[in-house]
């Protein structure tokens, strides 16, 4: 009889808080709803929702069929008090934020579902292990009436948090002060509805934990443009002795890490000539190194744009220019990581390591479901690396090697600071960060290959990130074609083909995307550059698409 009386009040002061919560959302709300077995709370564009089971009920779906349970809008503390006398358990706690898709189209900016919802998360990290699970779909209601759908995020609270009156106070303050501005080019492809081509494959790079310091690849144009190509047997040994002479400028650099030193086999220049392979820079034919075809349009913009007082330090063309590189080779490490840097803002390596290899592994199951009905190449491709990441033995050693070479190519771009052994995102990556949750929005869909995205938005995210521009070009467009075809036939003096007449497409757009930003202010991606040349209006060049190269060609029309 005591332990019953004991359970009775427990229960008691159970509903008591639970009602005192609830009470706390009516107040605050928009409107507040009964529907099946759920009450939400609404607030605008955010849900805060709870799902409910009977106990002891033999006719649920009867009893669910009582207009108490049909769209019950709720006016007062009393009706919901109706609720708390049936023998109930509450299951689940989530916070929804969404976007009816079918309003895109009127909308004067685009929403970023994706980067609300990792502002929600970071702001309540302070409550420990309050999230279970969070993740963004597109809900659809009745499927014999037309429906564009709901784009949505979903963030489920532990149950610990039920009862807690200060973390609903900070969700309530989360939702009044959340104010997230899209970049006003994105607009017109949220207003269009225009899907950006992802072809799905996972990038990553192997890379030794070496690898730290992007300057190495400026000194590696420079000893490419002093010897043309290099045998496979010879190429470390010569370029880890070209790299002696820059010792002391990584020493006076505000990062140190990396280090090319002499050997007598060049086994410490291996990893960044094998990381240089991996992201295009160089290319290998017959056991010989070349320049590769984008890194002759560095070399070839280098003189002017890339000149700073150490080597070591980047300038704005050298950061755009590798940063394109490493996300089109390396978006899934590289952005899971900034993901975590965004999520604890300030960490250490230690808490990377724990952590990291579980975003990965939870990041490919996420893709695996959301492809379930793709082509094998794409599930396959996958897996591979699923398993991969799996199978990592020791992995807080393994990951050094993942970890470390990224962590310092993002303090190299000023994405990060470094304080007392602490990591925490700049200014500049944390726009970075809501650009890539932006491509996400765009498909409504979690991007796999960036590479479709960068040759659009590239120029756009890095005016944004490091000039804080975020607005279209002023230019008017019939000054901006022009100085296109400036640029493209100024190209074909640079990068001349055994063909007469012709220039490799990818060299020549991308020379002129860098030339019309960092001379002209203009922001053209390389896609955009592609499209004016392809219009059949145009008199000046032919462009052909080669499917086969993942390229093309240009000539000038006679």
């Amino acid at each position: 009889m005591k332990s019953w009386k004991l359970k009775e009040k427990v229960v008691l002061v159970v509903l008591y808080r639970m009602k005192e919560i609830f009470e706390y959302y009516l107040n605050k709300c928009n409107q507040a709803m009964i529907h099946e077995d759920k009450l939400s709370f609404e607030f605008g564009n955010y849900f805060i929702e709870y799902t409910f089971t009977f106990n002891n009920i033999d006719n649920e779906d009867e009893l669910l069929e009582d207009d108490y349970f049909s769209y019950n809008r709720i006016n007062n503390i009393q009706e919901i008090d109706r609720l708390l006398t049936f023998d109930i358990e509450f299951q689940t706690y989530n916070i929804i934020g969404y976007e009816y898709l079918g309003w895109r189209e009127d909308s004067e900016e685009g929403r970023s579902i994706t980067y609300e919802m990792f502002c929600f998360i970071e702001r309540l990290k302070k409550f420990n292990d309050s999230i279970l699970n969070y993740d963004v779909t597109t809900e659809f209601g009745d499927p014999m009436c037309h429906d564009e759908g709901n784009y949505q995020f979903k963030i489920e609270i532990n149950d610990n948090y039920f009862l807690n009156n200060e973390f609903a106070k900070s969700i309530i303050d989360i939702i009044k002060t959340l104010e997230i501005s899209i970049p006003d080019f994105y607009t017109v492809f949220f207003r269009k509805k225009i899907n950006i081509n992802d072809n799905k494959i996972v990038s990553v790079l192997s890379t030794n934990t070496k690898v730290r310091r992007l300057g190495y690849f400026k000194i590696m144009s420079n000893f490419f443009n002093e010897n043309k190509k290099f045998p496979a047997s010879i190429i470390n040994k010569k370029f880890e002795d070209y790299c002696s002479e820059y010792k002391n400028e990584l020493e006076d650099n505000s990062f140190k890490k990396g280090l090319i030193i002499k050997t007598k086999s060049g086994v410490s220049a291996k990893p960044y000539i094998d990381t240089a392979l991996d992201i295009n820079l160089l290319s290998k034919v017959n056991n010989v190194f070349n320049v590769g075809k984008s890194f002759k349009v560095y070399q070839n913009l280098k003189n002017k744009y890339s000149n700073s007082n150490n080597i070591f330090e980047l300038t704005d063309f050298d950061k755009v220019y590798f940063l394109e590189c490493i996300l089109k080779n390396d978006f899934f490490y590289f952005s899971n990581l900034l993901e975590l840097f965004f999520l604890n803002r300030k960490t250490t390596y230690l808490i990377l390591v724990k952590k990291y290899q579980a975003q990965l592994i939870l990041r490919l199951e996420d893709y695996k479901r959301q492809n379930i009905y793709d082509n094998r190449k794409v599930l396959k491709n996958i897996d591979v690396i699923l398993k991969r990441i799996n199978n990592w033995e020791k992995a807080e050693v393994y990951l050094e090697h993942i970890i470390m070479p990224r962590i310092n190519w993002m303090l190299d771009f000023d994405l990060l600071t470094s304080i007392n052994n602490e990591f925490i995102l700049t200014e500049k990556g944390l726009k970075l960060f809501k650009h890539l949750c932006v491509w996400n929005d765009i498909n409504t869909d979690k991007i796999i290959s960036s590479d479709s995205f960068i040759d659009r938005f590239m120029i756009h995210t890095f005016d944004d990130c490091y000039k804080c521009n975020h607005g279209e070009n002023l230019i008017d467009r019939k000054i901006i074609i022009e100085k296109i075809y400036y640029y493209i036939d100024s190209s074909f003096d640079l990068f001349k083909t055994l063909a007469p007449n012709r220039v490799t497409a990818s060299q020549a757009a991308n020379y002129t995307k860098y030339k019309l930003y960092l001379d002209d202010n203009i922001k053209v991606g390389y896609q955009f550059i592609l499209g004016e040349l392809s219009e059949k209006e145009q008199d000046k060049f032919v462009f052909k698409y080669q499917e086969q190269y993942q390229d093309g060609y240009i000539q000038r029309k006679k």
